[in-house]
């Protein structure tokens, strides 16, 4: 299956699918705004070999997304990401060679609307808007603070299960195809 399109590394901008059964809401981890000095935990329901554990693995993914945005902190996100996964390694290096060279992202944390599941073999397919508000970055120590825009944008995540639990495979713009 191929995504509508990849997301590029594009700072902090983001760009329908049913199952059976209907899941259930996962519940959300907690998630704060202000950066904190370690990763968040993931749920127990995260870990589950479920489609709701499918989904609540992906919320949980967005907020160690966040935390690694408003902290350069990105083990968390490559441990949770695969290798293979060309978006996931894009925002992993956007986030550690900011951080690394003095610059920083606020306040633009993504998040999720209500999620649609695909099951295709061992691959679950998660659609939802993800939003953003407007907030502040700097590329680099030395370099001017810009706003980046705030946005919603459907964007289509393949999550696989394999033996260490859900890894994310695959981030794209738009429904699942």
């Amino acid at each position: 299956m191929r995504f509508g399109g990849i997301v590029l590394v594009v700072l902090l901008t983001l760009g329908a699918c049913s199952s059976d059964p209907e899941p259930k809401e996962p519940k959300r981890s907690a998630t704060s705004v202000a950066p904190t000095s370690t990763p968040p935990t993931m749920p127990a329901q995260a870990k589950e070999d479920t489609p709701e554990g499918a989904a609540a693995f992906v919320k949980h993914y967005i907020d160690v997304f966040n935390y690694a945005s408003n902290t350069g902190d990105v083990g968390e996100l490559s441990r949770l990401s695969s290798p293979e996964c060309k978006g996931c390694q894009s925002y992993i290096k956007l986030y550690r060679d900011t951080y690394k060279a003095g610059g920083y992202f606020k306040g633009s944390d993504w998040k999720l609307g209500d999620l649609r599941l695909q099951q295709a073999g061992k691959t679950t397919y998660v659609t939802t808007v993800a939003s953003t508000e407007p907030g502040p970055y700097k590329e680099a120590a030395g370099k001017p603070e810009h706003r980046s825009t705030g946005k919603d944008n459907k964007v289509s995540f393949a999550v696989s299960r394999g033996q260490a639990g859900w890894r994310l495979t695959q981030i794209g713009l738009g429904d699942v195809r």
